[in-house]
């Protein structure tokens, strides 16, 4: 086993390399050992430098000017959990949007490295595990949210680093189980996602037996931060919890399917009842968002207390009685994953934001958390203007860029069809590679199934799965690869392996 920072750096720039042989990194030899990967990183590197040059300091969305607007006024905010305004808080001593965009984007290099040196370790060769981290790398869309002030690639990052951690060791030592438990728990605090994210690591680690300390630390580390800050939550909103918007959401994938006159709501639920027949509805964030709707029908804050409570009994109460239609709108929604990337829905409006474009969107005039408007809170942090400067010709090549560099639709489908066929190769095999190419998969589905179940289906709900569904089919096209030379090789039996390389033939 590799143990020390040392020697698990060398395993990923010197893969091969003995434990007992360590010696030191030529450090000029790293791109030659590698080139795939540094060909790649190169070009990635370009594309995200032209958006930091073309698009200047940031682009923005509705949900940037909340996260801003908590980092200013820190609280624990009722719609979204504090995971990333925490993230914004710590960088604004620098006063900058652009070195915010500049973390992600290196973030999001990072991310693609860690996979890449994750599949070198278990035995993947240099050119897969480098075209495995292609949707990350080089994806249109996935640069370009790396580029807005938004949640997503920190909470990708988090993510991936936890699964990393979890994977890189063939027993889970207490170390690394201690801190991916802290990860997950960052990630369930970045976007409310990681919650069944962090679940799902938690049956595969049940299912691996680490032993007592690797799981406790593990139990600890996931839950003490996330029960202090649902403490807080309650101290400032009368109710523990993440955020209190869950039930609004769930009555919103609702608002797809139910039937009212099936259903037979009581008077105070009947007011949630959507007024156009189940073919004619909207889309389901719409019912959140519009101002037309039941929800804003009834007096107060959309996501109050009260409020939140009653769509919850609603949407339960639909749900129960109708269970196999909202299967069927979560499965229709799942499915849109798999289909054109970059359509207009749920509406122009909601992903035009996640497109280059020309002109940007300005920042709007109004206010989103209460005690300052979106400009004044926008001026304070960057203390000074954060009007948009577009530089040509690198805007609208970026524009052309993102239309024509990203990983279509059925093509995401296929890549998560060669690791749940990866998944069930090496279990017949009962090879070592079973357990992560489980793990990887699992978060795929968790990712893109739990939105469709909980609230509706947005094209930048998909991307935070993009490296998970990469690194999930590299991995599967090795294991394929290693079974097909020597059935037997890695199967559970006792046999001398060698301890540097988990997936070594």
């Amino acid at each position: 086993m590799i143990k020390g920072p040392q020697s698990v750096l060398t395993a990923f720039l010197r893969p091969g390399t003995p434990t007992g042989k360590i010696g030191r990194i030529r450090w000029t030899r790293v791109p030659s050992r590698h080139r795939a990967l540094t060909a790649m990183l190169i070009a990635a590197t370009a594309v995200r430098l032209g958006a930091i040059v073309g698009y200047s300091p940031a682009l923005w969305f509705n949900d940037s000017f909340e996260y801003l607007g908590v980092a200013l006024r820190p609280q624990p905010y009722v719609v979204r959990p504090f995971g990333y305004s925490f993230f914004l808080m710590v960088s604004q001593p620098f006063h900058s949007f652009r070195l915010v965009v500049i973390v992600q984007h290196l973030s999001g290099l990072a991310i693609a490295v860690m996979l890449y040196a994750l599949l070198r370790r278990y035995g993947a060769a240099g050119w897969l595990a480098a075209v495995a981290t292609a949707p990350q790398l080089l994806d249109g869309y996935q640069i370009q949210v790396e580029h807005v002030v938004m949640a997503e690639t920190l909470f990708t990052f988090l993510s991936v680093a936890a699964i990393v951690t979890l994977l890189w060791w063939r027993q889970v030592p207490t170390g690394a189980a201690l801190a991916a438990g802290v990860l997950l728990a960052a990630a369930a605090l970045t976007r409310t996602v990681g919650l069944p994210l962090a679940m799902t690591a938690v049956l595969w680690l049940l299912a691996r037996r680490p032993g007592r300390r690797p799981l406790v630390a593990f139990s600890l580390a996931l839950v003490i931060p996330l029960a202090g800050y649902s403490a807080w939550f309650q101290s400032v909103h009368g109710k523990a919890g993440i955020t209190g918007s869950e039930g609004v959401f769930l009555y919103s994938r609702t608002t797809s399917f139910v039937d009212c006159s099936r259903i037979r709501p009581p008077a105070d639920l009947a007011l949630l009842c959507p007024a156009e027949p189940p073919g004619e509805r909207q889309p389901p964030l719409n019912y959140i968002w519009n101002t037309d709707t039941p929800l804003h029908a009834i007096p107060g804050p959309i996501f109050s207390s009260s409020k939140d409570s009653l769509a919850r009994r609603f949407a339960l109460r639909a749900i129960t009685a109708q269970p196999l239609d909202y299967v069927s709108v979560a499965v229709r929604d799942f499915a849109r994953t798999f289909g054109p990337r970059g359509t207009d829905y749920p509406n122009a409006l909601m992903t035009r934001p996640f497109l280059f474009h020309d002109p940007p969107d300005p920042v709007p005039n109004r206010t989103y958390v209460a005690g300052g408007s979106a400009l004044d809170d926008v001026d304070t942090y960057e203390r000074g203007s954060a009007v948009h400067h577009l530089r040509q010709p690198f805007a609208d090549w970026l524009v052309s860029y993102q239309r024509h560099v990203a990983v279509p639709g059925p093509v995401l489908g296929l890549l998560l069809l060669a690791s749940l066929v990866g998944v069930a190769v090496t279990a017949r095999h009962r090879h070592q590679l079973r357990g992560a190419l489980v793990l990887i998969t699992a978060a795929s589905l968790t990712l893109l199934a739990v939105p469709p179940l909980t609230a509706g289906f947005d094209h930048r709900y998909v991307l935070p799965a993009l490296p998970f569904l990469g690194a999930g089919a590299g991995l599967a096209a090795h294991a394929i690869q290693v079974i097909r030379r020597s059935p037997d090789t890695g199967a559970d039996t006792p046999r001398p392996r060698p301890r540097h390389r988990l997936g070594s033939t």
